[in-house]
């Protein structure tokens, strides 16, 4: 997902990378492009990891809360039991 972005930041950085590593000064611009590229990826990566561990389902999450009371629930019945077990982990 998003390769393409992903692509064109890498090839920018790629193009910075070699322009600095013959010794030029790191210029305050580039710096502020560097920084921007580098949250880009980093917001795209999480994007993409989010969505792939998200269980979205017509307008609920099946491993969120609950649209009546709002308490996290499981995938099957909906509550773990309250006798001392632990909660379980997905």
């Amino acid at each position: 997902m998003f390769e393409g972005i992903c692509e064109a930041i890498h090839k920018e950085l790629d193009v910075l990378d070699e322009k600095y590593s013959k010794g030029t000064q790191l210029s305050g611009k580039d710096l502020e492009d560097i920084d921007k590229m580098a949250h880009a990826l980093k917001s795209l990566k999480g994007y993409e990891v989010m969505l792939g561990h998200s269980e979205y389902d017509g307008g609920s999450y099946a491993r969120g809360r609950s649209r009546t009371t709002g308490r996290y629930i499981s995938r099957d019945d909906g509550y773990e039991p309250h006798d001392g077990g632990s909660y379980r982990r997905y």
